[in-house]
């Protein structure tokens, strides 16, 4: 009887060291959750680069901001500047938007790309105090970023954008003095699309998936995916799922496109006009700046060089 009894006072003391083992994991899941989010914590906000890194070629000082949402977006952007050298000239603005994500103590990824071109980046940031520190692109990085140190600053989320839309039109002025490429919000009923049609073709992919879809209230609170795919000319839009894959290309006015849905066969192909898909869908203000935002904020995969 005694030795049963001491049995069964072992299966009881084992037990509570069982309760305590569990409580004390979840205590530290959620001492970890409570970290990431104080981490997370000091990152949003606003942040103005330091004059070292704004200075241009001329010597004139063009500042350039981050915003931090706490949904997980980004936003940078770089306002016109007046040259010092001739007052006749400025600088044009810059505009960008992506995501982010904590790393753990206090470092985090950062994605994000223009509005207006192909250039997109992957870098890593550190925030010290109301210091954030941008790292900068690997060497086989296809566009380069440079180490830079920012100071957050006191500015509202709605001065904030009043400013980064004074750079993303900025920016549009450049683009059509350079004579190279058309703004990917021109909303030209030209025959053929422009230049930068050609190359932000997540435009064109956003466009096809909301016809796809059914409209663009049912994709704009989704997370898209866009993929660059390895055969040249070639990309993948949908929404996480294979079901809800588009497999796309371009060819002046015409886009192209395969249901995933259907295993990408050849009787699910379609033809459409890119310009009648813009009339559509991109026609008015709010239009352009739904899918203007919901391309921007798109999860970008490159399988180009694989």
């Amino acid at each position: 009887m005694l030795l049963k009894k001491r049995f069964k006072y072992l299966i009881g003391f084992v037990g509570i060291l069982m309760i305590l083992f569990i409580a004390g994991c979840g205590n530290s899941k959620e001492t970890n959750q409570n970290k990431e989010q104080t981490q997370s914590a000091n990152l949003v906000g606003a942040y103005k680069s330091d004059d070292q890194y704004n200075r241009n070629d001329d010597g004139t000082i063009q500042p350039n901001y981050w915003y931090f949402k706490k949904d997980g977006k980004l936003l940078y952007c770089s306002p016109e500047a007046d040259s010092i050298k001739d007052d006749d000239s400025y600088w044009y603005g810059e505009a960008m938007r992506g995501t982010w994500k904590s790393l753990g103590n206090d470092e985090y990824q950062l994605k994000f790309h223009s509005v207006y071109n192909n250039k997109y980046f992957t870098i890593k940031a550190k925030v010290d105090g109301k210091k954030l520190t941008t790292y900068p692109t690997p060497k086989s990085a296809k566009y380069k970023w440079n180490k830079d140190t920012n100071t957050k600053i006191d500015m509202t989320y709605n001065d904030y954008m009043d400013m980064f839309n004074k750079a993303k039109e900025s920016e549009q002025e450049g683009i059509k003095e350079d004579g190279y490429a058309e703004p990917d919000n021109d909303g030209s009923d030209d025959s053929s699309t422009s230049d930068s049609d050609s190359d932000n073709t997540k435009t064109v992919g956003v466009l096809i998936l909301a016809d796809a879809q059914g409209g663009l209230d049912k994709i704009e609170d989704t997370d898209v995916e866009y993929i660059i795919m390895p055969k040249e000319n070639t990309y993948e839009i949908g929404l996480g799922t294979k079901d809800s894959t588009l497999q796309y290309t371009i060819d002046g006015d015409k886009v192209t496109f395969t249901d995933g849905g259907l295993d990408y066969s050849e009787s699910s192909r379609k033809t459409l006009s890119i310009n009648d898909l813009k009339k559509k869908y991109y026609s008015s203000s709010d239009d352009k700046s739904t899918v203007d935002d919901i391309a921007s904020d798109a999860n970008v995969t490159d399988m180009s060089n694989e």
